[in-house]
């Protein structure tokens, strides 16, 4: 078939085969000279800044969910307090003199560990001692000591997952959705690459395109002014000859123009060079063949495209945080009731030693157990958080649902991008069949007497209009496979690419 020589012949896009994730090569990463469309992907995916942006936010969002974690560790606390308090006393009322102040001298330690449960629970052991001497007995030693447990339970507000855990629910859902953010950067990355890639190919061929066309031109100049030398054509015709081939050089200008903006484009996709030096790079890329074909059907893969679509995972993610956070406004509702607490063992001597093991020996328990209410008398704040939360819930919904919409909308459109490019293949290569034999036949009649010099420079236009334009059918044929393969949630899997763990891939 006429459409198949064309695409072996024009197009070979190297199949990105899923078994073989070999690591980026030094050549991939530091040579921009010539490049096949695996070293593209690959230099995108190490050096692309819209990727590693997005793998630092990932990364950030991590440490985000580390630090709401943390909150449940247990923490550590020492103290040491040293205090002398002198009171002076009354004067005498028959002599007027004042004896001397009264002195307390404290030296005060302490040690601890406290946190609070994933369930409200605040808890805190910890040892103190205390050695109070002064005036009052001659500055004796005086240890008294403690040991022992202290719990706050809340029983309503405060109480419970939703209430505790919401930072954390929070951080996750926001962690995941990086997550899923940093898998949609690369796939865009890629698509753009192979996008970049093959439009720099389309305008390298049509740069060749222009070439041939000013050659053609070109020739058939050169062939009228030996006829015009013999005295077989007219010097109009010579003109005519003469006044295209400058028409098609201004052409190769603007074609090699168009080369040079889609080599820039692609190195912005691929290096992460950011000064002038970007722009003196030239690319040379290699031949590339055709994507696989594929028959599209948006019904029966909508729902699998939804597992796989970073978007509409987000968007789950997104409900998921507002759900969490109207939860623990609707725990917030409640007053606070906390059941308090605490268990330990006292120690009194004059000796440290002894007053820390009465502790140890338990002789003296102390122990206490109470209720404490807190509730403000309106809760005017508490109702308007948690009404505004269900609302930013609903709303959280509906942009889900309309993102279902849009995954269903972009499918079908992706869908009839590759049936309507198909056929633009089919149509355009047929018309650069006839072109070619319509050119041929011109030149035959101008040859014989019979032809015209402006009908053969007209079809030698025609022809590279064709040629262009079966170039392009073919390009936006493989960009709408890529498209497809992007809207299906499908370009890593097409393309051998895994995430291993957040943020680094494999290719």
């Amino acid at each position: 078939m006429r459409r198949s020589r064309f695409r072996s012949r024009f197009l070979s896009l190297l199949p990105l085969a899923a078994c073989a994730l070999a690591p980026l090569t030094a050549s991939a990463q530091e040579r921009l000279d010539t490049l096949s469309l695996n070293d593209a992907i690959r230099a995108a995916l190490a050096k692309n800044y819209t990727i590693q942006a997005q793998a630092a936010g990932t990364n950030a969002s991590r440490a985000d969910l580390s630090a709401e974690w943390g909150a449940f560790h247990p923490g550590f606390r020492a103290t040491y307090d040293y205090t002398s308090d002198g009171s002076p006393q009354s004067a005498d009322p028959f002599t007027g003199n004042r004896p001397p102040a009264s002195v307390v001298e404290t030296d005060a330690y302490s040690v601890g560990v406290g946190g609070v449960t994933p369930w409200g629970l605040n808890y805190t052991v910890s040892a103190y001692s205390q050695n109070q001497r002064g005036t009052y007995n001659g500055f004796a030693d005086n240890y008294y000591s403690f040991a022992g447990i202290e719990l706050t339970q809340p029983l309503l507000n405060g109480f419970g997952w939703d209430a505790n855990l919401v930072g954390v629910r929070l951080a996750r859902a926001a962690h995941n959705t990086e997550r899923w953010a940093y898998r949609g950067a690369v796939m865009n990355i890629v698509t753009a690459t192979i996008n970049a890639y093959l439009e720099l190919d389309f305008a390298q061929k049509n740069l060749a395109i222009a070439r041939r066309s000013r050659d053609l031109a070109q020739g058939l100049l050169d062939e009228n002014e030996k006829r015009f030398e013999a005295g077989s054509l007219s010097q109009a015709d010579v003109t005519s000859a003469r006044t295209r081939v400058a028409t098609r050089e201004e052409a190769i200008l603007l074609a090699a123009r168009a080369v040079s903006i889609a080599q820039n484009n692609l190195k912005r996709l691929i290096t992460d060079e950011h000064s002038p030096a970007l722009l003196a790079d030239t690319l040379h890329i290699t031949s590339v063949r055709p994507l696989a074909d594929r028959e599209p059907n948006p019904a029966a893969e909508f729902l699998a495209a939804l597992d796989r679509r970073p978007d509409y995972q987000q968007a789950k993610f997104n409900v998921t945080r507002a759900d969490a956070n109207r939860r623990y406004r609707r725990n917030q509702l409640m007053p606070r009731v906390d059941l308090v607490g605490s268990l330990g063992y006292n120690g009194l001597d004059p000796d440290f030693s002894e007053s820390r093991d009465q502790v140890l020996d338990r002789d003296s328990r102390s122990y206490s157990l109470g209720v404490v209410f807190n509730s403000p008398i309106t809760f005017a704040a508490e109702r308007g958080r948690y009404r505004s939360a269900k609302f930013n819930q609903q709303q959280a919904e509906l942009f889900l649902a309309q993102t279902e919409q849009d995954i269903v909308v972009s499918l079908g459109n992706a869908a009839t991008d590759i049936d309507t490019a198909r056929q633009r293949v089919k149509v355009t290569n047929d018309s650069l069949g006839l072109a070619e034999q319509a050119l041929d036949a011109e030149l035959k009649k101008l040859r014989a007497g019979t032809g015209s010099t402006f009908v053969v420079l007209a079809q030698q236009e025609i022809l590279a209009g064709a040629e262009i334009s079966a170039y392009r059918a073919e390009i936006d044929f493989q960009r709408a496979l890529a498209e497809y393969n992007r809207q299906l949630g499908l370009t890593l899997e097409a393309h051998g690419i895994s995430i291993e763990g957040d943020t680094q891939t494999s290719f």
